[in-house]
């Protein structure tokens, strides 16, 4: 199953898919970053804006 790289989080093949990089591979999740920074690309960018200090919690 695949899991977010930045906290570990199990995140499903589908969640992968849509919000992974071109691997699939997830760099945050849904409990690092709100959706929005999903929907501009977060989940796909391991060397992005998004910091896990700043990581939402929510």
């Amino acid at each position: 199953m695949p899991q977010c790289r930045n906290c570990g989080s199990h995140v499903t093949v589908q969640f992968a898919k849509v919000f992974g990089d071109n691997e699939d591979t997830v760099h945050n999740c849904m409990r690092c970053v709100p959706n929005a920074e999903l929907d501009d690309g977060a989940a796909s960018n391991a060397g992005g804006s998004v910091d896990a200090r700043h990581a939402w919690t929510g």
